[in-house]
């Protein structure tokens, strides 16, 4: 039972971390629709030291436009790694914008042990922005997150002013929220009872990641936003609920736009959907002031399910699964009145 215990905590800060080839991110030189392009991999160091696997999709040299090219960054969920963000190579590339993906610390083949939810991957951002601008001939700079990538996306970009839009899919709004959420999912637990497996699971969480659930809230930060922003979300999704996009939008400041679907937390995002995050970062980077002639060799979206939508549709039933067990076992444990540690 302890080991319940164990994997309720760790379904926070260290959930399943998803493993990878080099292979899984496709070939080095390709092209997309009649035109090459390349991936760069580099590795960056955090401002904790560890070391991050990222990946920056451009076009070749003799194809770029201008020395400097919109970037979107992409930001993954918390049990998933960069190859989630290749959904995005047919989306962004053709519009003549470059694409980064990379693993967070402690996820994918990065260094590091834990995660944060946001609250430490927006200094893995910072740090990548910074190293981007100066070494990678990025100009203006669009961040897509999901879920922990849109809490991270929030965290920097209200305390930034270097971001020119946002996509922001199915972010939480508060982690307490959540947390609670969670546990009422699984379990018919009295209140005062996951009340103090929440305070549990809290002191645990600060003992070993080194930072407090409690801060972890992204509706907070919001009202200080000012970057265009497109929201997203599920409308069967019991993992981050609706309302948590709902709640972030009607607080946004900026200019924004939401988008409701049919699907859950790790479900495969409609064509429409991607079809208009194509479309926002279009008009959001500038893309539209290129010169007419690669305009009108945007293509349409074909709509192909890529390695990253795989993914997601992978990750779904065992991060449920595990998490439900993990409750159970945890609240045995609290009933014989062990120490979970």
């Amino acid at each position: 039972m302890k080991k319940g215990y164990k994997a309720l905590w760790k379904s926070i800060i260290r959930p399943p971390r998803e493993t990878y080839s080099d292979f899984d991110l496709g070939p080095s030189e390709f092209t997309l629709s009649g035109k090459p392009y390349k991936r760069t991999d580099f590795s960056l160091a955090n401002i904790n030291g560890y070391w991050m696997k990222c990946s920056h999709f451009e076009p070749f040299d003799s194809e770029r436009t201008a020395d400097l090219l919109p970037c979107v960054i992409y930001l993954h969920g918390n049990s998933s790694s960069r190859t989630e963000g290749l959904v995005a190579v047919p989306l962004i590339l053709p519009m003549n914008a470059t694409l980064v993906v990379f693993d967070f610390a402690g996820c994918g083949i990065s260094d590091g042990e834990y995660i944060s939810l946001g609250w430490n991957e927006r200094h893995d951002l910072r740090k990548l922005i910074t190293y981007l601008k100066e070494n990678r001939r990025v100009g203006k700079i669009g961040l897509w997150g999901r879920s922990m990538g849109a809490a991270t996306a929030i965290f920097y970009a209200c305390a930034n002013d270097d971001i020119h839009s946002m996509v922001l899919d199915s972010p939480f709004a508060s982690l307490k929220e959540l947390a609670t959420e969670l546990g009422s999912n699984y379990t018919r637990l009295p209140n005062f009872v996951r009340k103090l497996l929440y305070s549990m699971i809290r002191k645990t969480v600060k003992k070993k990641a080194k930072f407090d659930i409690n801060e972890i809230n992204p509706i907070d930060q919001i009202d200080t936003c000012i970057q265009p922003a497109l929201f997203g979300a599920g409308i069967q999704d019991l993992f981050v609920r609706p309302h948590h996009t709902q709640d972030l939008y009607d607080k946004y400041p900026g200019e924004k736009d939401i988008i409701l679907f049919e699907g859950d937390h790790n479900s495969i995002r409609p064509k429409f959907f991607h079809e208009s995050v194509s479309r926002f970062f279009y008009l959001t980077l500038m893309c539209d002031q290129l010169p007419e002639t690669l305009k009108s060799a945007i293509p349409e979206f074909n709509g192909k399910v890529s390695q990253g939508e795989d993914l997601l549709k992978e990750m779904k039933e065992d991060e449920e699964a595990m998490l439900k067990w993990a409750l159970d076992e945890s609240v045995k444990l609290m009933r014989e009145q062990k120490d979970p540690e």
